[in-house]
């Protein structure tokens, strides 16, 4: 979600050999953000499994949507090896609106009855320099991410940090003497990424 860079610009850390951390701080925070957000919201593939019941219409697990992959069905057991549309493109079958996830499927097809019998692969969720506008990350998104991830790497200095009643600031320094402590208060992440959470269980 963040890259490397980001965070040791945000963090102002010049050297590199912390960096392993850093990126396992990064997966920490986007692993929070995802289950807080009750979806994937990092960019990537996906696979979902659902069971056909003769619709048209369906909604991803994951969004915003790059573009579906595939879609393919199985009988009652075996892996799922039939196309949906026979040979024919995604693209002409289907329409996608990209934001939401929800998936129509034209042309007279639908989900054939069964249970756990069509499998759908498809790219979703927000990255910089995205491949279509949808799935560009969010400047307030990628804020929480750094925000996050700041305060899991100070957090790791317990000899060195302070923590400040609720109406201290929230990352930054402070003074006693010639001795500097890290000073924060803890984000409401919950409230910060309320507009990015899936109400879909």
């Amino acid at each position: 979600m963040i890259s490397l860079t980001d965070l040791k610009y945000f963090l102002n850390i010049t050297g590199n050999t912390q960096d392993e951390f850093l990126l396992n701080i990064i997966d920490m925070s986007t692993a929070r953000i995802n289950n807080l957000c009750r979806r994937d919201i990092n960019y990537g593939s996906r696979y979902d499994i659902l069971d056909g019941a003769g619709e048209n219409i369906l909604w991803l697990a994951n969004y915003p949507v790059h573009e579906i992959q595939w879609i393919h069905c199985r009988k009652s057991t075996g892996s799922f090896d039939i196309d949906l549309f026979g040979g024919q493109t995604v693209a002409g079958n289907t329409y996608i609106d990209r934001p939401t996830g929800k998936l129509i499927l034209l042309n007279n097809n639908y989900l054939p009855e069964g249970a756990s019998n069509v499998q759908i692969k498809y790219f979703a969720g927000y990255t910089s320099d995205a491949p279509v506008q949808e799935c560009e990350l969010p400047s307030d998104l990628k804020s929480v991410c750094l925000m996050m991830s700041s305060e899991l790497f100070l957090k790791s200095y317990q000899s060195k940090i302070t923590y400040q009643d609720e109406s201290g600031g929230r990352l930054g320094l402070e003074s006693a003497g010639s001795t500097f402590h890290y000073k924060f208060r803890d984000e409401d992440y919950t409230a910060l990424l309320q507009k990015y959470k899936s109400l879909r269980m």
